[in-house]
């Protein structure tokens, strides 16, 4: 069966694919190796894990130029380590494969902004919480190393950054470290 890897170098090398189309080399992968044709089920959840791991993201077909028409579009995301199949090339060929495809960078931008300022305000209220000491410190300083860790890879990885959303993480940065300073001046 593909591993989420190969999944990410075929996502790769063909720079923004259809799920359609990532199905139906993932057959010819399975054809070629003589392997059972993957169940739709372990491919959601290979789909779900690598969205997770942000090895793919999604992007929609408004951001998708010279590409196929279709509901659902991945490209590689910025936790990405692709390993392309060593058939892929043949695979290219047999479903006559037409490269040139490129995305709109401003709409991904848009849409991560979009869902990162939505994570960013959440955890403004956390960090008001914890303050107030109705959610737990750790819970929120969890949060904020997790969110800000999210935030480093997308802004490493869009092309313009995400300097907004730099600006609000730093200001709860400060934030957490006057609570954890207040925290400890009560304790002593």
């Amino acid at each position: 069966m593909l591993c989420v890897e190969e999944l990410c170098g075929i996502v790769e090398v063909m720079g923004v694919a259809s799920d359609s189309e990532i199905i139906e080399v993932v057959q010819e992968l399975a054809y070629m190796r003589d392997e059972d044709m993957p169940k739709p089920d372990d491919l959601q959840d290979l789909f779900k894990s690598a969205l997770k791991s942000h090895w793919l993201e999604t992007v929609p077909q408004t951001a998708v130029c010279n590409g196929p028409k279709g509901e659902l579009f991945f490209i590689a995301g910025p936790a990405a380590f692709g390993m392309v199949p060593t058939e892929l090339s043949e695979i290219m060929d047999i479903i006559e494969f037409e490269g040139c495809r490129s995305i709109d960078w401003e709409i991904v931008a848009s849409n991560i902004t979009s869902n990162l300022s939505r994570l960013v305000e959440q955890l403004e209220i956390m960090v008001e919480d914890a303050a107030d000491g109705v959610v737990a410190f750790d819970t929120a300083e969890a949060l904020y190393s997790e969110l800000f860790n999210r935030y480093y890879d997308y802004d490493f990885w869009l092309p313009d950054g995400l300097p907004g959303i730099g600006i609000a993480l730093e200001k709860l940065s400060l934030r957490l470290n006057l609570i954890k300073e207040s925290e400890s001046d009560q304790s002593t």
